[in-house]
């Protein structure tokens, strides 16, 4: 009994000192966009944008400035393959290029990709048990398009999180030190993105500990395989993994989806406090 009542003074200690950090003040990128190259000549500007990661990426851009002097009419749009570039050519005559200043926005995904169904893999060692902390549309947290699906791992700091599949690391964040019981940490939260080309999905393991990450956007990783530390960062109010699985959708970045385990253990079917032990 003593002992419960030390392990939850810790926890409770841990959390509310967690709970004291100041929110950041830099919102950090899970890949960057490196090759954007912009020419100007005979009356034409020339655009080449180069996609740096193993999935497609839908690009959008926009000028003002552009719109303003009725060049293009808005949004150019375009998807461009893995490893792959876009080039654009916009005829604008007498234009004063330095104040052109295209706005660049990434999405992950192509929202035509055919999706397949697959068994995953568990998000953790084997031989490891873990609680459900929240289930699929939980009222928490699980309750917008980007997360309704998702499952929450009741995981203690420095776990070990795996590779639910096969795949391509393609978003890493793993900078931040802290969390907090306010939905203002939510853009805060460390957490490592896998595109998976097989089934055309998404996984993403977040709240992970700062610098506990153990790959890097690029890396090919195998199901199993180990890709980083648990943690408390982000809008957390303990511990724990929480785990997505997503797709690209029209309009939208990408939205989760149901998905089943190895073993046909089907996300639905994991409620809060039920025990899986992989």
């Amino acid at each position: 009994m003593l002992q419960r009542l030390i392990l939850s003074f810790i926890t409770i200690f841990s959390f509310a000192s967690c709970e004291s950090q100041i929110i950041p003040t830099q919102r950090l990128e899970q890949f960057t966009l490196e090759k954007i190259e912009q020419n100007y000549k005979n009356d034409t500007l020339f655009l080449r944008i180069e996609n740096p990661l193993f999935c497609p990426l839908r690009f959008r851009v926009f000028s003002s400035y552009l719109k303003d002097e009725n060049i293009i009419d808005d949004t150019l749009k375009v998807t461009i393959g893995d490893k792959s570039f876009a080039e654009f050519k916009i005829f604008a005559k007498d234009i004063d290029v330095n104040k052109v200043n295209f706005r660049f926005d990434g999405l992950l995904g192509d929202e035509s990709s055919k999706i397949m169904s697959t068994n995953l893999a568990l998000p953790f060692v084997k031989g490891k048990r873990y609680l459900i902390m929240q289930g699929q549309k939980g009222n928490l947290s699980h309750n917008d398009n980007y997360s309704r699906y998702a499952i929450d791992f009741s995981m203690p700091v420095g776990e070990t999180v795996v590779a639910a599949d096969d795949g391509y690391v393609v978003g890493v964040i793993k900078d931040y030190e802290f969390g907090g019981n306010d939905r203002k940490w939510i853009p805060y939260a460390n957490f490592i993105t896998i595109y998976h080309p097989e089934s055309g999905l998404f996984t993403q393991y977040v709240h992970l500990k700062q610098n506990g990450s153990f790959v890097k956007v690029g890396d090919a990783v195998k199901r199993d395989q180990p890709i980083g530390l648990s943690g408390i960062t982000g809008y957390t109010t303990a511990a724990h993994l929480h785990f997505n699985v997503l797709v690209p959708k029209k309009g939208k970045s990408l939205v989760s989806v149901p998905f089943v385990f190895e073993k046909n253990i089907k996300g639905e079917d994991l409620r809060e406090n039920m025990s899986v032990k992989k």
